[in-house]
C-alpha cells in the first residue's frame, strides 16, 4: 500500500485506533499509547524493563486464550535486543555523531510497533493478527492455522493483496526463531531510518529518557 495523501485511521486492539500518516513510520516511540495509568518509571529503571512493559501492554490487547499472537509478541520484542546487539558497531558510530548523549539501546523504541488484532479498510470485517506501517508501506501479519486457512480468511487476504497491502504469512511453528527475518527489511532494519531517537515515555526529567 502506497503512503496515503491524507492519515488513515487504523483499529486494533479493543477499539483503538491510530492514525497513520505519509512519510511517518508508526514506532514504539511515537504512537498514541493508551495506558491506563502513568508508568512507574522509576520502577521501570531500564530499557529492557520498558520494553518488556511495552510488550506486555499489547500483549493484554490480544485475547486471553490467543497464544500465538503473545508468543509473536515474545519473539518480537526479543528480536529488537537481539537487532540492537548484531548492529550495535553501526549504532555506536552514529550515536557518537550525537557527542555521547546517546547509546545503542536508545534506538530499541525505535522499532516499529506491532498493532495487535488490526481491521483493515479493505477488509474491515476480517482481523489480521498484527499490523505495521513503515511510513510507506501497510503490512499485515497474520499466523498461520486452521482457522486462517479457511476460505474466508484466504478471500481476506486476496482483498487484502488487491488493494496494495502486503500480507506477510507466518506458520505458526516459525513464531519462535529469527522472527525479524520474516518481516520486511523496514521493520527489521528499523534503526535506520530514525537518526535520532527518542522515548515512548513522555517524562519532564531528562535523566528518567536515559536511564542508567
Amino acid at each position: 500500500m502506497s503512503a496515503p495523501r491524507a492519515p488513515l485511521t487504523i483499529t486494533y486492539g479493543a477499539g483503538l485506533s491510530a492514525a497513520i500518516e505519509p512519510l511517518t513510520p508508526l514506532r514504539l516511540s511515537n504512537i498514541a499509547w493508551d495506558f491506563a495509568e502513568r508508568p512507574d518509571l522509576i520502577a521501570l529503571a531500564t530499557i529492557a524493563e520498558r520494553l518488556d512493559f511495552l510488550r506486555d501492554h499489547l500483549k493484554s490487547m490480544c485475547g486471553l486464550w490467543d497464544k500465538l499472537p503473545r508468543l509473536f509478541l515474545a519473539a518480537y520484542f526479543r528480536d529488537i535486543a537481539d537487532a540492537i546487539a548484531r548492529d550495535r558497531p553501526a549504532l555506536e558510530t552514529l550515536a557518537a555523531k550525537h557527542g555521547g548523549l546517546f547509546r545503542p539501546e536508545d534506538w530499541s523504541f525505535s522499532a516499529l510497533c506491532p498493532l495487535p488484532t488490526a481491521r483493515l479498510p479493505a477488509a474491515p470485517e476480517t482481523p489480521v493478527d498484527f499490523a505495521f506501517w513503515t511510513g510507506q508501506d501497510l503490512h499485515a501479519v497474520v499466523i498461520m492455522t486452521t482457522t486462517s486457512q479457511g476460505r474466508s480468511g484466504r478471500e481476506a487476504r486476496a482483498r487484502l493483496r488487491e488493494s496494495g497491502i502486503s500480507v506477510i504469512e507466518i506458520a505458526s511453528s516459525e513464531l519462535e526463531r529469527d522472527l525479524l527475518s520474516r518481516l520486511p527489511a523496514e521493520v527489521s532494519h528499523f534503526w535506520r531510518t530514525e537518526p535520532l531517537p527518542s522515548s515512548p515515555f513522555r517524562v519532564g526529567s531528562f535523566a528518567e529518557i536515559l536511564p542508567a
